[in-house]
């Protein structure tokens, strides 16, 4: 019975002497958190906080887990021990600390791409530290404003939050950060097509600063600026001299990507290549990837390879997909304007709350009544319109593809054609249209027109086997939107005799009017 009573009140002590430890640790790693960030999540990591943990102790914990995990780089995780953390500040009223944990949500929000709900936190969390005058989170929150205004295409905006941040991290001397926002400030010139102030800060920072890191980040910066004014030797330099520096985040990905996307426009079609999927073994956004899987659907089209391109237009598309959702999201000027506006109409904005709550649950209600009485054809036909739709992308794809590549081979030949006689013009028209649609070749361009128009041509000769190749020829540059002076080049006839030749078409297809023979082939054409 003794033992017994010895080693219960044995366990106790180890149990309470573990407690008590365990804010020490947390102590030692809010420490060591600047110095040795990895130290810090190691000892925070191998915590394990559960409920014997006093609520404002496991508070902490999730902020400065998120930190750690923020400072090396590692996905915010898990979510629940920072919603403690806000809930917790929220009720005890404890201002400095709750900015800290909406910093830390906001940016879980960021990074998995909810951009408007990281806005809504990032805007109360202002209001929060511009009281507490805390200049390194002002200069840190700003900086992922812009961020966020740069994926969203608002680019004057996301200039406009890096000129604060960088004066925010300027004032309290911290060079580093300062350095990169004057690097996001060149980048955001550059993204609002100021090419020559955007070169101006990349090189004044190459002069301030001795960083690996941000050299790297300035040559590919410069790499992109030239390449976005057409400079192609220069950007080819800076970009691949950028690809022997370190880096950070996504722009190793980056730098890949934007030297694909440069051989491309050279139809260097196999160095494309290997840089995009080079860009897509390293850390990259949706953005760059989906550019990434846009020159790997064309290049292996140039080439022919089109059971890749398939493969690579479906990654394409999902992200695409995801490109689309971050579109819909509410822009940040715009919770801006509803932030600044809502002290003045809180009790308006909250009545306005309760009644779109309301008018949500009707709805909700009404729209599960309506679902219920619908019957399985509809849902049936719902996937067949979805299916359709796919379809018509891809297959819009492969047109846009197909203009592309005419454009890109007008512009190879544009000071040749400006400088040509008529003759000449003719013949370099020619030259450019059997370069991109083979008209040279009958079998290589009916199995293209077949690839881009649901098998219009083998449908044409099944309708009509008395249609020639020249009659075949205009349907498919009709819907190729080709201009009819270039079809007239193109088929070596003159205005009066293409109009017969329309009209031969239409009796061919036995149709009364043009009109209907235009709308016939447009039917044809696309996916059933």
């Amino acid at each position: 019975m003794q033992f017994r009573v010895f080693f219960l009140n044995l366990l106790l002590s180890i149990m309470l002497l573990s407690c008590s430890l365990m804010p020490n640790e947390m102590k030692t790693a809010q420490k060591i958190m600047d110095s040795n960030p990895d130290s810090a999540l190691h000892i925070l990591q191998h915590m394990h906080p559960n409920l014997s943990l006093p609520d404002a102790d496991r508070a902490l914990y999730g902020i400065l887990l998120f930190q750690a995990l923020d400072k090396n780089e590692k996905p915010l995780q898990p979510d629940s021990a920072i919603n403690f953390s806000v809930n917790y500040y929220q009720n005890t009223n404890d201002k400095p600390h709750l900015a800290l944990a909406y910093y830390y949500k906001a940016r879980l929000y960021k990074l998995g791409q909810h951009f408007d709900q990281a806005t809504i936190l990032y805007l109360r969390l202002l209001d929060i530290v511009h009281e507490n005058n805390n200049l390194e989170l002002l200069g840190k929150i700003y900086s992922d404003l812009g961020d966020i205004c740069v994926l969203q295409g608002d680019f004057k905006n996301a200039l406009t939050k890096h000129q604060i941040s960088y004066n925010y991290f300027n004032e309290i001397g911290d060079i580093i950060s300062a350095n990169n926002k004057l690097l996001d400030i060149g980048k955001a010139y550059r993204l609002i097509k100021d090419y020559k102030s955007a070169r101006s800060f990349f090189n004044k920072l190459l002069l301030l600063s001795h960083d690996s890191i941000i050299h790297g980040s300035v040559y590919q910066e410069l790499g992109i600026n030239f390449y976005n004014i057409k400079d192609h030797d220069s950007a080819e330099y800076f970009l691949r001299k950028s690809l022997n520096y370190p880096y950070k985040g996504t722009n190793y990905s980056i730098r890949n990507y934007v030297l694909a996307d440069l051989y491309f426009d050279l139809n260097k079609f196999d160095s494309a290549t290997a840089y995009a999927l080079n860009s897509l073994k390293y850390s990259g956004n949706f953005v760059t990837r989906r550019e990434c899987y846009r020159i790997l659907v064309n290049s292996r089209y140039s080439l022919g390879d089109l059971n890749h391109m398939a493969m690579y237009m479906t990654k394409y598309q999902d992200y695409t997909d995801s490109v689309r959702r971050v579109e819909n999201q509410t822009k940040t000027s715009v919770l801006e304007d509803l932030h600044q506006s809502s002290g003045a109409v809180s009790k308006t904005k909250q009545f306005m709350l309760i009644l779109a709550v309301l008018i949500i649950i009707i709805t909700v209600l009404s729209l599960s009544i309506v679902f219920t009485l619908r019957n399985r054809n509809r849902k049936k036909q719902l996937k067949l319109e979805k299916t359709e739709e796919k379809l018509t992308e891809k297959q819009l794809f492969l047109k846009d593809s197909l203009i592309q590549k005419l454009n890109e081979n007008r512009l190879i030949h544009a000071h040749d054609f400006k400088k040509a006689n008529l003759q000449e013009r003719e013949l370099i028209s020619k030259e450019i249209f059997n370069k991109t649609l083979h008209l040279d070749n009958w079998e290589v361009f009916k199995k293209l027109m077949d690839k881009t128009f649901n098998s219009l041509v083998t449908e044409l000769e099944t309708l009509s086997p008395d249609m020639n190749h020249k009659e075949i020829g205009w349907c498919c540059l009709f819907l190729l939107d080709i201009p009819t002076n270039e079809i007239i080049i193109l088929l070596n006839c003159q205005q009066r005799s293409l109009y017969k030749m329309k009209q031969r078409i239409t009796q061919k297809l036995r149709l009364t009017t043009t009109t209907e023979m235009e709308q016939l082939l447009i039917h044809l054409s696309e996916d059933k």
